[in-house]
């Protein structure tokens, strides 16, 4: 076929593991397979892939599904109608201390550390209460967007703690390319972000990786496929195939025996340009957690298998964080009810969506705050902070 047969789809992502899906789709032609051209993106910021998607520069993008939500209900930059027929995966986030901060901690408590990753804020917590004794500068911890699931998790994890994130702590947004060089001269003390950052700061002596994603909320939405609903509406065939073969790409990369061409194919300068080993070890859920160790296997770290396909629960549960971190009124369940919902298939779409096993968002949550899709305000009084 022609290439100017083919219909474009440009495509925004951030340099993050997780883009994976969109690079390999187009990588591997499935998106030619299907008439279409995909045409991946890379953006600096969420914020420009937001106001990219808002303003017509870009059909698509990679985004934290909580920002997705949040531009539907016009919470940020121009209020935009957005469809989510595909979650990217589970998985990819990490909190990182500073060496400094960890040490002191350690310090503090001896042989009270805590002995799993889903306890570390305490880590935070008798540094944080050091200094509030001694009357210095509060810590400042820094996250990459407000409605992200990076955001969510940092405050679940120092609220859990028994810290007030809006009080005991400075929370900062730092944008991601900047989070490693701000933490190496002191700026934060820790930060929130998407693999592989976390491991960049591990690398390079600076850092620890003190809890992930999987060990707090490892059932929980992270990066989706949103559209403008509007273009979805005029060009529904081309956006159906879109998704497909981006969920076809998802299933590739969840495959253990392609790992290795999928850390080659994102190191390129184009993409992430990142060093591979760096790449195959989140791949294969064996991030470097501290320096002067090798991998450590951590389960769900970064998983592209299983069922991602958006539910309404997975909405709600977003939107269950955004109200109890006090980012949305109450009342705007039946706004973004149908934000996350599946593509209907069109006739002979060659790439069927992929589908496995599905658990509720909050499965195996390390709070273990029980949740409704059906009454967010109980999930949100549930909690102290």
């Amino acid at each position: 076929m022609s290439d100017r047969l083919y219909r474009t789809v440009r495509a925004g992502y951030m340099a993050l593991t997780d883009c994976a899906p969109l690079i390999i789709a187009q990588e591997l032609g499935f998106d030619l397979q299907e008439g279409i051209r995909l045409e991946p993106v890379r953006m600096n910021s969420w914020s420009g892939i937001r106001d990219g998607l808002a303003f017509e520069k870009l059909e698509c993008a990679h985004m934290p599904g909580a920002l997705a939500l949040a531009m539907h209900l016009g919470l940020s930059g121009m209020k935009t109608g957005i469809r989510v027929p595909l979650l990217l995966g589970h998985g990819g986030n990490g909190i990182t201390v500073s060496t400094d901060l960890y040490e002191e901690a350690a310090a503090i408590l001896g042989s009270a550390m805590p002995t799993t990753r889903s306890e570390s804020g305490m880590l935070v917590r008798v540094v944080a209460e050091k200094r509030k004794a001694n009357k210095q500068p509060r810590l400042r911890l820094g996250a990459v967007h407000a409605f992200s699931s990076l955001n969510y998790e940092l405050r679940a994890w120092l609220a859990h703690a028994g810290l007030d994130p809006d009080v005991d702590v400075e929370l900062i947004v730092v944008p991601r390319p900047k989070m490693v060089e701000a933490l190496a001269i002191g700026e934060i003390d820790g930060f929130s972000v998407g693999d592989p950052w976390g491991q960049l700061a591990v690398e390079a002596g600076i850092g620890r990786i003190v809890a992930t994603k999987a060990d707090l909320y490892p059932y929980s939405p992270e990066k989706v496929l949103a559209f403008r609903s509007a273009w979805v509406e005029g060009h529904y065939e081309i956006a159906v195939k879109t998704a497909a073969v981006v969920s076809r790409a998802l299933g590739w990369a969840a495959q253990e025996e392609n790992h290795a061409e999928l850390a080659q194919i994102l190191t390129q300068e184009e993409y992430l340009d990142l060093p591979e080993e760096v790449l195959s070890r989140a791949l294969d859920c064996k991030p470097k957690l501290a320096p002067d160790t090798d991998g450590e296997p951590v389960a769900r770290y970064l998983d592209f298998s299983g069922d991602n396909q958006p539910t309404t629960a997975d909405a709600m549960w977003l939107l269950a964080q955004m109200r109890r971190w006090e980012q949305v009124k109450p009342g705007c369940e039946a706004d973004v009810a149908e934000v996350f919902k599946p593509f209907e298939p069109i006739g002979s779409t060659v790439a069927k969506l992929e589908v496995g096993s599905k658990k509720d968002p909050a499965a195996a949550a390390f709070d273990g705050v029980d949740f409704t899709e059906g009454d967010v305000e109980a999930y949100k009084q549930a909690f102290a902070v």
